[in-house]
């Protein structure tokens, strides 16, 4: 990520940089969309998280979609957020567990 930079969409409202967690299929996986730097960069340090689309701005400003780290840093795009998959398990909501169990999410 070396000529890729992290920034948030400058065109984008506080509220509509947003963080969204979806549980899909068979529960697995959450596919995972954030428009919050905080977020989506820590999200691309994570080895549990599959990216599916990082959404990016070219230098003219330009709004595009890659589907991948390589591909946006061979453009030199900056990345304004990602959408991709965590497991189950690698999503700690409150404390800490060791299940994939959906019981176990919310305690």
């Amino acid at each position: 990520m070396l000529r890729t930079q992290l920034s948030e969409d400058p065109r984008r409202e506080p509220h509509e940089k947003e963080t969204a967690l979806h549980l899909e299929g068979d529960g697995s996986q959450f596919s995972v969309t954030s428009f919050k730097r905080v977020v989506y960069a820590k999200l691309l340090q994570r080895d549990e998280f599959s990216v599916k689309r990082l959404h990016v701005i070219d230098d003219d400003g330009q709004d595009h979609a890659v589907n991948s780290l390589d591909e946006a840093a061979e453009r030199s795009l900056t990345i304004i957020g990602v959408t991709g998959q965590l497991p189950v398990g690698a999503v700690n909501i409150g404390t800490s567990r060791n299940s994939n169990s959906h019981a176990d999410l919310v305690k």
